[in-house]
């Protein structure tokens, strides 16, 4: 428990790397609007585990409610942020249709199927999924038409590289862990362990990207 304790607070903390550079790259009046919205999620990120941890361990209130909001704000956010990139019409039509289904089928998770006392896993699954996809497309787009010879350089390689790596790691979790995993087992935990050290990765990767926003003739 200890363990875990430790990594759920440098995945708590970790949001905060990357918000830094957020505000070092907001010193760029011209950024594009994938670096706002991706800025916009981390200050959603950072409320939603405040919010949450508050709520839980002061208050006692089930904070499900708030994660589930916080999924779909960052399923939003996310399919925004690639909806902005994409230079197919008919992949920025796909995403808004991701987020009305997606809204849709989350709003009927919560109140006919999972409900408010068990975690939404079913809205997390199928949101982890869904981006996984728009990461793959991107890629595919990025390998295609390559804006810039040095990669690196290129803010929503580093944005993207960190959706997939995150969703991509933990999509089997999200799609188990209602129905596999036993809550009293300590397999639960170290299953929320891994979870929780691959956000604080994304939030690394995430300010990687955010740190090359913020260099001018960087920003992609």
């Amino acid at each position: 428990m200890e363990t875990y304790n430790i990594i759920r607070n440098l995945s708590m903390y970790s949001v905060f790397i990357p918000l830094l550079f957020f505000v070092r790259a907001l010193c760029n009046k011209l950024q594009p609007a994938s670096v706002k919205l991706l800025g916009s999620l981390l200050v959603i990120s950072a409320l939603s585990d405040f919010i949450s941890l508050i709520s839980y361990q002061y208050f006692k209130i089930n904070p499900n409610p708030i994660i589930l909001v916080y999924a779909v704000a960052q399923f939003i956010l996310l399919s925004l942020v690639y909806r902005s990139k994409y230079t197919n019409t008919i992949l920025q039509k796909i995403t808004i249709a991701g987020i009305v289904l997606f809204v849709a089928f989350a709003f009927v998770n919560f109140f006919f199927v999972q409900g408010i006392v068990r975690l939404n896993s079913n809205a997390f699954t199928a949101s982890s999924a869904l981006l996984l996809v728009y990461s793959v497309l991107y890629f595919h787009q990025l390998l295609h038409d390559l804006p810039d010879p040095f990669i690196e350089r290129i803010f929503m390689f580093w944005a993207s590289a960190a959706v997939f790596i995150y969703f991509g790691t933990n999509l089997f979790l999200f799609a188990t862990v209602d129905r596999v995993i036993d809550k009293n087992d300590n397999q639960f935990l170290l299953s929320w362990a891994l979870h929780n050290g691959s956000n604080a990765f994304k939030n690394i990767v995430f300010a990687i990207a955010m740190f090359v926003a913020s260099i001018k003739r960087f920003a992609k």
